[in-house]
């Protein structure tokens, strides 16, 4: 028996697909490519920022949650525009935004027109991002097509993040920080024109509404949720956190019974149902933790307990960005000889290796950079088999919503992640500090704690991949 491959099952097509042009996802992938990477671009770049504008530390921290709030709250609703509307379309209307938004950013003269800025980014990017992996799904229906196709998507996505911090570090130093976002007008350009001569248009669905009320409901839920996770930054104790959080709990409950029944549900219900595509929620989710937190407590180390500089931070953080890209280009072969759940599975293990030794403590810089490699090149592996067995039962009409939902889980796991590490971080190096130790022997430690967190989320991500192994090999031969 083998394993599920990224194709869905056989039975929904008895004739085998023409194979499209490639040229659609060079589009798509560049796209996906800008819009991961301004999600940690500007990292590095706060501190300057914050002196030349001037802003204060809550407008700082804002630059990066109202991209993160908006991009996470509107992926599910941004999969089912693409839907009503049409995929092609959706892309372009994001993209503009996107490069709006952008401009905006780069030439913002006050704290307020930037933290509007990066909000207007992130629904840009929401809408972008949940049509850009539909366009995938009903544009690639070859298997070894789309195979390819969500392995250079989901690599991309990776790449993006990871040299995020990379790219900020290099502006900062030799241009100036607005360049972090007035970079994005001419691969924007660039992409619109493509999308323009070489995208299909690709069909509407005829009949399908919005369905306005469980969008505003679903939308205000996830907002509620991101915003509680944000808050969480403040310390487990922050009231605020836990009354958006429990809002959160209120208002997806009652999406969820708004859904219930319904033939053309807003929340695929029915897909949640599947074991499969829960399971790799799950894990897109503590991934996605462990990629967003890796960078953010490495950039602490390097430049707090090293007293390194935003580039040569950067520099030391390029090894994770192309391990990654490695383990991306041979991701079709890993999963062939391994499988999907094997290759995800491996992916986990690289991780808890990375994590693990980081939370000893280390203060080797050279051995840290060898572990973020290691966690770098377990980012793939997760990622490409995640996404490929989550999509593999999501129907061509409702890839919206399907990968919108996938991509939400995603999006949660980076803001949980970074408000439960930020706040183990804190906590642990205030800890240290009251016992007398040094800042850099208190950030050493808090560094550590926040490692020892992202072993966890590794090693329950090993279990989730077994139960993948074994749920796929049991299911190809039902489709073949």
């Amino acid at each position: 028996m083998t394993e599920q491959t990224l194709a869905p099952p056989t039975e929904q097509a008895q004739d085998a697909p023409a194979k499209a042009p490639w040229t659609t996802l060079v589009v798509v992938g560049v796209a996906q490519l800008m819009v991961m990477l301004d999600s940690t671009v500007v990292n590095v770049a706060l501190p300057t920022i914050g002196a030349d504008l001037p802003a204060d530390q809550t407008s700082l921290q804002w630059t990066i949650s109202a991209y993160v709030l908006m991009f996470g709250s509107l992926l599910l609703f941004g999969g089912r525009v693409s839907d009503v509307f049409g995929r092609r379309r959706t892309f372009l209307t994001g993209l503009t935004l996107f490069a709006v938004a952008s401009a905006l950013c780069g030439i913002a003269g006050n704290q307020e027109l930037l933290v509007a800025g990066r909000a207007a980014q992130g629904v840009g990017a929401a809408l972008l991002s949940a049509a850009a992996l539909s366009i995938i799904l009903e544009v690639y229906q070859d298997e070894d097509q789309r195979k390819i196709a969500l392995t250079a998507w989901s690599g991309l996505g990776v790449i993006g993040a990871t040299i995020g911090v990379v790219l900020g570090g290099l502006i900062v130093t030799a241009i100036n920080w607005r360049w972090a976002f007035l970079i994005n007008l001419p691969v924007s350009i660039a992409a619109f024109v493509g999308a323009l001569r070489s995208m299909p248009s690709l069909r509407t669905a005829s009949g399908r509404r919005l369905r306005f009320p469980s969008a505003v409901v679903s939308t205000a839920g996830l907002a509620a949720l991101s915003f509680g996770l944000i808050r969480l930054h403040e310390g487990f104790g922050d009231p605020t956190a836990w009354i958006s959080l429990g809002a959160a709990v209120v208002l997806l409950t009652l999406v969820t019974f708004m859904e219930l029944g319904k033939d053309d549900p807003l929340l695929p219900l029915h897909l949640l149902r599947k074991p499969t595509y829960w399971l790799s929620s799950i894990g897109l989710l503590l991934v996605a933790s462990v990629m967003i937190s890796s960078s953010f407590l490495a950039s602490m180390y390097f430049q707090q307990v090293h007293g390194m500089s935003a580039f040569v931070t950067g520099l030391s953080l390029l090894p994770m960005g192309l391990a990654a890209l490695v383990v991306a280009l041979v991701a079709p072969v890993l999963a062939g000889a391994l499988g999907l759940g094997g290759m995800y599975a491996a992916g986990a293990a690289l991780q808890l290796v990375g994590t693990g030794f980081l939370a000893t403590g280390t203060d080797s810089v050279w051995m840290t950079v060898v572990a973020l490699a290691a966690i770098g090149a377990g980012l793939p592996a997760c990622f490409v088999p995640l996404f490929g067995i989550g999509t593999a039962h999501v129907r061509v009409e409702e890839a919206g919503v399907g990968s919108g939902l996938l991509n939400t889980f995603n999006e949660s796991g980076a803001a949980l992640g970074i408000a439960v590490i930020g706040t183990v971080l804190a906590t642990s190096v205030d800890g240290r500090l009251k016992e007398g130790a040094s800042a850099s022997a208190a950030t050493t430690s808090g560094v550590a704690n926040g490692f020892l967190a992202l072993a966890v989320c590794a090693a329950i991500a090993i279990v989730i991949a077994l139960a993948l192994r074994h749920l796929t090999r049991d299911e190809q031969p039902a489709a073949a």
